[in-house]
C-alpha cells in the first residue's frame, strides 16, 4: 500500500508523518536531524513511500540521503502546506496530506544527477560575486557620501585609487582602505570561483556547446547547465527558454492613441 509521508525539519528534530492511501494517519514519529536516524525511520515504514518534505537549508542534504529509499521525493516550495494554526505536526500531517492529495502546486527541482559538483560551484561562484558587487557598492557609496561624483570603474582599479583616495579628508581615507583591501580580497576569490566553475563544466559537452552560442560564454554556460541539469523536466520548449532567460518578453507603455473620432484605441505593437 501507497505511504504519504510529510517531514518538517527543523536544525535538531525532524517530525515525519505518514497517512496511507486513504488519507488515515498510519503513523508520528520525531527523529534527531541525523541522516542515518531519518533514514531507519523511513525504511522502517512499509509499503510504498512517497516523501514530501518544503524547502529550506537542508533540503538538498535530505533529497540525496532520502531519495534511494522512496518511490518518490518531493520537496515543495515554502508555503505550499495547508493554512490554519502550525506546529511540527500539523505542517508534517499538511504536508503529507497535500501529496497524497496532488495539491502540492511548487515543486523544487533537486535531482542534481552527474552534475552535483557543478551545481555547488556555480550557487559559491554566484555567492561571492555577489559579495564583490557589495563590496563595489560600498566603496562607491563612500566616495558619494563626500560630494564626489563616482562612475565606471576607475574607482575599483589599482592604478585609479590613489587619486581617489587624495579627493578624501584624512579621516575617511583609513576606512576606504579597509573597503579596497576588502575588495581585493574578495577578487582573487572570485578569481578562483571562476576557474574551478569552468574546469568542472569542461567536464560536460554540453556545456562545450552551449559555450558556442552567441552571448554564451563558459561560465553562463556552465550556470545554465548546473541550474537547468535536463531540458526534459521541463513541458515545452518555451517553458524551458524562459526558465534559462532566453524567452521573449515584451513589454511596453503608453499604448492608448486617439482616433479621429475623438475614441482611445489601443495601439498596435
Amino acid at each position: 500500500m501507497d505511504k504519504y509521508i510529510g517531514i518538517d525539519v527543523h536544525a535538531a528534530s525532524c517530525t515525519i508523518a505518514v497517512i496511507d492511501a486513504h488519507g488515515k494517519q498510519a503513523g508520528l514519529h520525531v527523529v534527531a536531524t541525523n541522516g542515518q536516524e531519518i533514514v531507519e525511520c523511513l525504511c522502517a515504514i512499509p509499503g510504498q513511500r512517497h516523501v514530501c518534505f518544503e524547502e529550506g537549508t537542508q533540503s538538498g542534504w535530505l533529497y540525496e540521503i532520502l531519495e534511494p529509499h522512496a518511490v518518490e521525493v518531493v520537496v515543495a516550495g515554502v508555503g505550499a502546506a495547508s493554512g490554519g494554526p502550525k506546529d511540527d505536526q500539523r505542517d508534517a500531517l499538511a504536508l503529507a496530506e497535500d501529496f497524497r492529495l496532488g495539491a502540492v502546486k511548487t515543486r523544487v527541482f533537486k535531482n542534481g544527477g552527474p552534475y552535483k559538483a557543478l551545481r555547488e560551484l556555480a550557487r559559491t561562484h554566484r555567492m561571492v560575486v555577489r559579495d564583490v558587487v557589495r563590496a563595489k557598492n560600498r566603496i562607491k557609496s563612500m566616495v558619494r557620501s563626500r560630494g564626489v561624483a563616482a562612475s565606471g570603474q576607475s574607482v575599483y582599479s589599482c592604478k585609479g585609487r590613489e587619486e581617489w583616495q587624495e579627493r578624501w579628508p584624512e579621516a575617511y581615507r583609513r576606512p576606504v582602505r579597509t573597503l579596497y583591501a576588502e575588495l581585493d580580497a574578495l577578487e582573487e576569490v572570485r578569481g578562483e570561483a571562476e576557474k574551478a566553475l569552468v574546469q568542472e563544466a569542461r567536464k560536460f559537452r554540453i556545456s562545450k556547446l552551449l559555450a558556442t552560442c552567441p552571448g554564451l560564454g563558459p561560465i553562463r554556460a556552465a550556470e545554465i547547465v548546473a541550474i537547468v541539469v535536463s531540458p526534459h523536466r521541463f513541458r515545452t520548449k518555451r517553458q524551458f527558454w524562459s526558465y534559462c532567460g532566453l524567452g521573449i518578453v515584451m513589454r511596453s507603455s503608453s499604448d492608448w492613441l486617439c482616433d479621429k473620432n475623438g475614441q482611445w484605441q489601443r495601439a498596435q505593437v
